[in-house]
């Protein structure tokens, strides 16, 4: 009975152990990535579209406050090998000290020197380009979003993948108040034939 008790026991404390190893090793795991996420780049960016064809995109970039380096490049709706837009754009601009180069169907973004970087903590919007494809088609194409920063030119560090977020437009006061005041009349209209 006592062998069976101390077996028990040690297997129990074996247990134990290596799942006190086990959760070690994921708060290792978890500190050393958010560590490694706090360095470089803290890449952002979001995308609006408008027009009924051709159609017109505007994007803003931003660098996180905790980042350690500035965006000097961003290579949108790319990543190594793979271009994401669901066609090719007509034509593309960059804010004042910056570049836009269509890139099969993706747009290369380079600030002209370091004093043009997005700087850490900062937003920079301007970028634009024109496209065939409505906001719909790029909303549904896969991936559209992702890019590739860079603290220098392209190419110039191993770069930041993020997701450039679509802005989606708030419905005005008086879309708002006409769905409401047609909810009302359905309500109203029931309740009239219910009575």
């Amino acid at each position: 009975m006592q062998n069976a008790s101390q077996s028990n026991l040690i297997r129990a404390r074996s247990i134990s152990c290596a799942a006190g190893r086990m959760l070690l090793g994921l708060m290792l795991v978890a500190g050393t990535a958010s560590s490694v996420r706090a360095q470089g780049q803290l890449p952002s960016g979001t995308i609006s579209g408008s027009g009924s064809g051709p159609y017109t995109y505007s994007l803003s970039f931003s660098d996180g406050a905790s980042s350690t380096s500035p965006v000097g490049s961003v290579w949108y709706a790319w990543k190594p090998g793979f271009f994401y837009l669901p066609g090719v754009p007509t034509g593309a601009s960059a804010p004042t000290g910056w570049t836009a180069n269509i890139s099969g169907d993706s747009i290369q973004f380079t600030a002209n020197s370091p004093a043009n970087d997005i700087p850490i903590g900062g937003t920079l919007s301007g970028f634009s380009y024109q496209a065939a494809f409505s906001p719909a088609q790029l909303a549904a194409a896969l991936n559209s979003g992702l890019s590739d920063a860079y603290s220098g030119g392209l190419f110039s560090d191993a770069g930041v993948l993020f997701t450039v977020t679509t802005i989606v437009p708030e419905p005005s006061t008086l879309t708002l108040l006409i769905c409401g005041v047609a909810g009302l009349c359905l309500v109203g209209r029931r309740r009239l034939r219910a009575a």
